[in-house]
């Protein structure tokens, strides 16, 4: 195996499992530590970002 095809393999596979983690660590530290208001607004962003992406996998799909 080379070295491209170790890298590119971590990329797909290694990267987004280690973005996703990270992204529901913040998450919660941040749903724990805001006031009803802020839950307020990550619950309304967390609507829109999942809004965002599956129309953005939907669009790749068809692509």
């Amino acid at each position: 195996m080379s070295i491209h095809i170790i890298s590119e393999s971590m990329i797909k596979f290694i990267l987004p499992i280690v973005v996703f983690i990270a992204a529901v660590y913040g998450i919660s530290y941040f749903w724990t530590n805001s006031s009803s208001k802020g839950k307020k607004m990550i619950a309304i962003g967390l609507i829109i970002a999942l809004l965002i992406g599956i129309s953005l996998t939907i669009y790749l799909l068809f692509d």
